[in-house]
């Protein structure tokens, strides 16, 4: 994904969230994750609905985590966190479901993967 695809133009347009790497790899499992999530097959609306709310979650809580400040700020890592890894269980099962193609599956898993490590970290009280 190229940095001009969600970073303003102009320096002083800058949010906080623009500043994380965590929130980049959050956008990027968003978007790939909802390709998924549009070729889903019917009978599967419900992982696909918890789908897209927890890569949203994720997306969202990792946002407004960077705008806050010491525990709001932790906690809401913590929440983005689990979303991510509620987001990798259900793409798990419709992979094993044949609901959703394995391969683009796993590359998204690996962003969300490397998503939680990173919120882990940033998750931690600062020493």
């Amino acid at each position: 994904m190229d940095q001009q695809d969600h970073h303003p133009d102009a320096p002083q347009q800058l949010f906080d969230h623009h500043r994380l790497d965590a929130w980049t790899i959050a956008f990027e499992a968003l978007v790939e994750g909802d390709r998924i999530s549009k070729a889903i097959p019917r009978g599967y609306g419900k992982l696909k609905d918890q789908l897209a709310r927890a890569l949203q979650g994720a997306f969202t809580l990792t946002s407004e985590a960077a705008a806050r400040t010491g525990d709001d700020r932790a906690c809401r890592f913590r929440w983005a966190r689990a979303e991510a890894n509620e987001a990798a269980a259900v793409l798990e099962a419709l992979a094993k479901l044949r609901a959703a193609d394995p391969q683009a599956v796993a590359g998204v898993i690996a962003k969300l993967w490397r998503l939680s490590a990173m919120l882990t970290r940033l998750a931690m009280p600062k020493r």
